[in-house]
């Protein structure tokens, strides 16, 4: 009784028995390969044989094992889309190492087609429409995909929306300011060139919320305050230069000399007898600045402040030539 204990025991404890497999799934990966594994049912502890062929086709061995712990657990087949292949039925066979057959499978390739996931999303806010954009890596023509996006924002629950066939655009009309939306696209074969059951994986997530307006809410207000600053720094620059001048003679004169009237030409003669320092009101500090702290030789060249006095009393004696002739 105790031998026949054991032996149920060892029967029925997990893992002392070899796992068979039940069943094969094969998916045309991207139009590029053929992708068949049969280790659905959990961890295998033999190794088996796989054969395979399209109708068209001879029968060979699995060119690829895939492996588990050093285990056959599926096969990589070549696949020709130029010989659509797709739509052909693939016939495959598990064997054991003694050739009796495990799993025999049949079946037509055209609805187990599985594209890779959109890549490159990227999103452009358009007021007042929020649109996203992607590609597609598979060799099929846009008029063979059919696109799935779905979307949130703040993390609420996904919203799902199916895109028309070669749509490779989506838009969320008049986005919120507050909210962060989030986006992800899968696409399949399309019923235009054989519909596929099989989806692609989600994309990886696109992120888009409106801090790009905060920003430049924030920049506007920065220059906005540079430039109250310049004119601020500009007017105390007038007011500083202003003060000079009224208290620097000198350079007042210099930066904004008299103008004298011509009413009063007259009085150069008559009242200052030609002296032009005294009739421009000239101070005598300024007249000191002017004159030179060193010795020079004599010039027969008249001074520039000569010359203009010799100028001013010609032009007064032709005004009061022409007054008296009047």
């Amino acid at each position: 009784m105790r031998l026949m204990f054991c032996l149920f025991l060892f029967w029925t404890c997990p893992g002392s028995e070899s796992k068979i497999p039940t069943n094969i799934r094969c998916l045309i990966i991207n139009l590029e390969y053929v992708n068949c594994t049969w280790d659905e049912e959990g961890i295998l502890q033999e190794n088996y044989t796989f054969r395979s062929r399209f109708e068209k086709h001879a029968e060979k061995e699995c060119p690829t094992y895939l492996k588990a712990n050093n285990v056959n657990v599926g096969c990589i087949l070549p696949y020709s889309e130029k010989d659509m292949q797709r739509f052909e039925i693939l016939h495959a066979c598990v064997f054991r190492h003694d050739g009796s057959v495990v799993i025999d499978y049949h079946h037509k390739m055209t609805n187990m087609v599985k594209l890779d996931p959109p890549y490159n999303l990227t999103v452009k806010f358009r007021d007042p429409e929020l649109w996203l954009y992607w590609n597609t890596s598979s060799r099929a023509k846009s008029s063979c995909k059919e696109s799935q996006v779905r979307y949130r924002t703040n993390g609420k629950e996904w919203r799902t929306q199916h895109m028309n066939i070669e749509r490779n655009s989506f838009n969320v009309p008049y986005p919120s300011n507050r909210s962060m939306y989030e986006f992800q696209v899968r696409v399949r074969m399309s019923s235009n060139c054989g519909q596929s059951k099989i989806w692609s994986e989600w994309s990886n997530l696109l992120g888009w919320s409106s801090q790009k307006n905060t920003n430049d809410t924030v920049t506007l207000a920065t220059s906005m305050a540079m430039m109250t600053v310049y004119f601020a720094g500009a007017a105390v620059l007038l007011i500083t230069l202003s003060c000079l001048l009224m208290h620097s003679e000198r350079l007042r004169v210099i930066l904004v000399p008299v103008v004298p009237s011509p009413k009063n030409l007259g009085d150069l003669i008559e009242r200052y007898d030609g002296n032009v320092e005294n009739w421009l009101c000239i101070s005598k500090e300024l007249q000191d600045g002017f004159k030179p702290n060193f010795t020079e030789r004599p010039c027969p060249v008249p001074t520039l402040l000569h010359c203009v006095g010799e100028m001013i009393k010609m032009y007064s004696l032709s005004v009061t030539l022409l007054y008296d002739s009047t």
